[in-house]
């Protein structure tokens, strides 16, 4: 659902989400408690309701999401250096040198 979300341009309702997801379609009512529940954890938000029915959206890119939920798991790591290393062991080269370059320039600018 937050892929769905995040390609879109706009808001959507449960009804287009379940249309944006391929494959075997969930029922709409488990969109809209699987929503809610993303709602509760912060990750989507209700925009508005209109005719077709309430909007939702992401609450964060899913490039901000992704580095949270990484910083997350990273902080119930009981050896952080460890979690660490084992990350960036599994990384490819240029993922490697991507980060080298981050780290020794503005890393706040994720262009």
């Amino acid at each position: 659902m937050l892929q769905a979300l995040w390609a879109a341009a706009q808001p959507m309702t449960a009804r287009e989400i379940l249309e944006a997801i391929p494959g075997r379609t969930p029922a709409h009512t488990t969109v809209l408690t699987a929503l809610e529940r993303l709602r509760d954890k912060g990750d989507v938000e209700r925009i508005s309701a209109d005719a077709r029915g309430i909007r939702f959206a992401a609450t964060r890119t899913e490039a901000e999401h992704t580095g949270l939920a990484m910083l997350q798991r990273l902080s119930h790591a009981t050896d952080r250096e460890a979690a660490l290393m084992r990350f960036a062991g599994s990384l490819d080269a240029k993922d490697v040198a991507f980060l080298r370059q981050a780290i020794s320039t503005d890393i706040t600018d994720p262009q």
